[in-house]
């Protein structure tokens, strides 16, 4: 191999080594707050893939289902709430795993929000919807 093609082969290996980290910068949580009765905690998410299934839309925080969820305020397809108890966010350890799927138990096609950071937890003024 001459230099020229161990330059594009090094300039190919980059190119899909950055196009596999921006695969998996796609899903973020965007939010962690309590709604202002302190009755809910809201996790907010987003993904370059919408929320459109009908099966029950599942967050896995650690070993929790959190069910409980519904559409952004402003109709987002691709933003999901959802709604844990106090029980259930006291329950959730910061570094535990954050993942997405349809149906509860061993779901299929998960997606990654990486692990769960409890601080930062903000106040909201909103009422909370659940």
């Amino acid at each position: 191999m001459n230099d020229k093609s161990k330059t594009v082969t090094a300039l190919l290996i980059a190119l899909c080594g950055s196009a596999a980290m921006a695969q998996a910068e796609k899903n973020s949580i965007v939010a962690l707050r309590t709604a202002s009765s302190g009755s809910t905690v809201e996790i907010v998410v987003t993904s370059d893939e919408p929320f459109l299934r009908s099966e029950v839309p599942v967050l896995r925080i650690g070993k929790q289902e959190i069910i409980l969820s519904g559409p952004a305020d402003d109709g987002s397809l691709y933003t999901r709430v959802f709604y844990l108890s106090p029980e259930q966010f006291r329950s959730a350890k910061s570094g535990d795993r954050v993942t997405f799927q349809y149906g509860s138990g061993n779901g299929e096609r998960l997606r990654d929000f990486g692990t769960l950071d409890k601080t930062k937890l903000t106040h909201s003024p909103r009422g909370g919807r659940p």
